[in-house]
C-alpha cells in the first residue's frame, strides 16, 4: 500500500494535468484503498474513478458455481461485493440459474441445498489468486481480461452492470466515512451510470458494513 501510495502521489496529478476528462480505472492493489486515493487526489467527481474491484471474484464465483451445479457459467447470475479481498460479500440469496433464483433451481433439480458447500466456493473465490501466485508468482491473465472487459464497457457505451469499486457511502446504511467498496453498477461512457439496488438480507448487509469497516480503519491511517 505505502509503495503504490507513493506511485500514485506522483502518477494520478499528471494524469490529470494532461487528461482532465479522463476516466481513471484502478487496478493496483489494495484496490479499494487506491481507488479511494485516486478520487482525492483527482478531484475528479465519484463516477469518472472505478476500482475493479471484485468483477475478477464475480466471475470466478459464477465459474465455480456453474461447475458444482452442472450448468453453463453463461447462465448463472451471482455477484461477490465488498472488498476486493478476506472480508468481501458472497450474495448467496441473489443468485439466479437461467433467471430462476439459485433455491428454486435446487429444488428443481432436486440438489441438496448445503451452505457449507457454498460457502467452500467462496472461500475458493477469495483463495484463488493466493493459489495462482503461489503456482506462477504473479495473477496475469485473468485480471488483464477482466479489466478489457471493463474497459469495453465504458469505452464502447455498453451500459453492462459489473460489480466494481465505487463510493459506497450512503447505501446500504453505510455511513462512517468515504470508502469505495464493490456494487453492481452500471458502467458506459460516462463511467459509473448508476448502482444497482440489489436486495440484500440483513446477514449480507451487515457483512458488507463490516468490509467497509475494516477499508476505513486502513484509509485512516493514509492521512489523505
Amino acid at each position: 500500500l505505502q509503495r503504490n501510495l507513493a506511485m500514485y502521489k506522483s502518477i494520478v496529478p499528471e494524469l490529470v494535468k494532461y487528461s482532465p476528462e479522463c476516466i481513471l480505472l484502478i487496478v493496483s492493489n489494495p484496490v479499494d484503498v487506491l481507488t479511494y486515493v485516486a478520487w482525492k487526489l483527482s478531484g475528479f467527481p465519484v463516477n469518472r474513478v472505478i476500482g475493479s474491484g471484485t468483477n475478477l471474484d464475480s466471475s470466478r464465483f459464477r465459474f465455480l458455481i456453474a461447475d458444482h451445479l452442472d450448468v453453463n457459467a453463461q447462465d448463472v447470475q451471482a455477484y461477490i461485493v465488498g472488498e476486493h479481498g478476506d472480508s468481501s460479500v458472497a450474495l448467496w440469496s441473489s443468485i439466479s440459474v437461467g433467471g430462476i433464483p439459485v433455491l428454486s433451481f435446487l429444488e428443481r433439480q432436486q440438489i441438496a441445498f448445503e451452505k457449507d458447500t457454498l460457502e467452500k466456493i467462496h472461500k475458493q473465490v477469495v483463495q484463488s489468486a493466493y493459489e495462482v501466485i503461489n503456482l506462477k508468482g504473479y495473477t496475469s491473465w485473468a485480471i488483464g481480461y477482466s479489466v478489457a472487459n471493463l474497459a469495453f464497457s465504458i469505452i464502447r457505451d455498453q451500459r453492462r452492470i459489473h460489480p466494481v469499486s465505487i463510493l459506497v457511502k450512503g447505501f446500504y446504511g453505510i455511513d462512517g466515512g468515504d470508502v469505495f467498496l464493490s456494487l453492481p453498477a452500471q458502467l458506459g461512457r460516462s463511467g459509473v451510470l448508476g448502482v444497482t439496488n440489489v436486495h440484500l438480507t440483513d446477514e449480507e448487509i451487515q457483512q458488507l458494513r463490516n468490509s467497509a469497516e475494516t477499508i476505513l480503519e486502513v484509509q485512516n491511517q493514509l492521512g489523505i
